[in-house]
């Protein structure tokens, strides 16, 4: 029987689920504010947009949407379609995000091979491996602060999105943490044997 290549197929699973909400989004967005009284002021807008489709595919890849944090204010359009039905729009902030997607479930693709006993022919020696693993404890702290900032907002999207953000920083400090904890505990049994 094949074993799944996760590395390989969660980043393109991920990749394609983001990009068909990032097209669906607009639509929903359009038909429900077709249905809507009060549409047409920016308050509709900043309280409606992204639509929940949008939000959804945000909050799933919160930690790309910190990766992509940088980008965050690039909007002006690279590519964009419209139609009466559906509004396509490609910004740096959306090809940041993509780009994000992908390196991150990349990266727990590969965690999840590795823990299904396809293990690397080698392994990073002790203090890069520390290193990197201080830099996921930031990184988790980093996807926490951006959440909170977003959970603050007065936008229903941005609390919605946030609410997404502060769970995968939690799981990210959490396994960040028990992963340093495990490997600074390794090399301190390794150093009193070698004593």
């Amino acid at each position: 029987m094949k074993h799944t290549h996760w590395k390989w197929s969660l980043p393109a699973v991920q990749l394609a689920l983001a990009m068909a909400c990032h097209i669906y989004e607009p639509h929903e967005y359009r038909a429900k504010a077709d249905r809507d009284p009060a549409f047409g002021t920016m308050q509709y807008a900043f309280q409606n947009s992204p639509a929940m489709s949008g939000r959804i595919s945000k909050g799933i890849n919160f930690p790309a949407l910190t990766l992509d944090y940088p980008l965050r204010d690039e909007g002006v359009a690279v590519y964009e379609h419209n139609s009466d039905y559906n509004v396509v729009r490609i910004a740096p902030k959306d090809i940041g995000f993509f780009f994000g997607i992908v390196v991150f479930w990349h990266w727990v693709g590969r965690n999840l091979d590795r823990s299904r006993g396809r293990r690397p022919t080698h392994g990073w020696p002790r203090p890069a491996a520390i290193g990197g693993l201080i830099c996921g404890v930031v990184f988790g702290g980093l996807t926490g602060a951006y959440a909170v900032h977003l959970m603050a907002s007065k936008w229903r999207p941005e609390r919605h999105i946030g609410a997404f953000g502060i769970i995968w920083s939690i799981a990210l400090l959490i396994y960040f943490g028990w992963r340093l904890a495990q490997r600074t505990a390794d090399s301190s049994t390794t150093s009193a044997i070698g004593r």
